[in-house]
């Protein structure tokens, strides 16, 4: 069905202006000219842009970034999600304006290079090759500050074997579903909103809940009692 900008407007929820800017910037296809003045678009806009904004909401991805992956050769709209199983190293990679080596990293995070080298390790800090990024620079600031917080690692090690344990249960459940559903965009869009949108809800709300029951535990009468010291007479 062809459809008018209006229409193209509500039913990708998108600000006419930020459609036109993908179609310039090659994210979209030019649409139908029929008659001067007149575009129109099929359906398949609304699907693009939908996939779109999904990737640089939850991926952060940049233009170039899902331009790169929109204009690969095995690309297709309606494969979309099953595509990112395939390309995550392209949008895992994040884009900054300035890379690191080894050597540049450690000197602008102030570290030893020695400790950067059991970052790697441990597999808390990832040579993902092309050099390092402003992400890994943040990174190692947060650990080192977390040594500060946490000398004997304890927190550190947690969330390495959580993260691995987690990544091993994504990972059999991905090739799993390319092997018995080949082509189920629903399935495959579920994972990748468990993986980017569930995980971190719970991981987080995790915290928040044993937090309160903690506050609460320290605060209740019995609690209270105890810590009260006794009447010396």
């Amino acid at each position: 069905m062809a459809l008018k900008m209006n229409q193209l407007v509500k039913l990708s929820d998108t600000p006419k202006s930020t459609i036109l800017y993908y179609i310039k910037e090659g994210l979209l296809p030019e649409p139908q000219k029929p008659k001067p003045n007149v575009h129109l678009y099929d359906e398949s806009y609304v699907e693009r842009i939908r996939f779109i904004k999904y990737l640089q909401k939850n991926f952060n991805a940049s233009i170039d970034q899902i331009r790169t992956l929109m204009q690969r050769k095995d690309f297709d709209i309606s494969k979309g999600y099953e595509t990112l199983l395939e390309t995550l190293d392209l949008l895992m990679a994040p884009p900054s304006p300035k890379r690191y080596d080894k050597t540049e990293l450690c000197e602008a995070a102030r570290i030893e290079c020695d400790d950067f080298e059991r970052y790697i390790d441990m597999g808390v800090l990832f040579d993902r090759g092309g050099g390092f990024s402003d992400t890994e620079l943040e990174i190692l600031r947060i650990l080192q500050e977390l040594k500060r917080a946490d000398p004997d690692g304890k927190l550190l090690q947690t969330y390495r074997e959580h993260a691995q344990a987690v990544a091993e249960a994504e990972v059999d459940l991905a090739r799993r579903l390319t092997r018995e559903r080949p082509g189920d965009e629903e399935t495959v869009k579920a994972l990748f909103d468990a993986t980017l949108i569930l995980k971190p809800y719970l991981f987080n709300m995790q915290l928040f809940e044993r937090y309160r029951a903690r506050m609460r535990e320290e605060d209740s009468p019995s609690s209270l009692g105890e810590k009260r010291p006794k009447d010396p007479r």
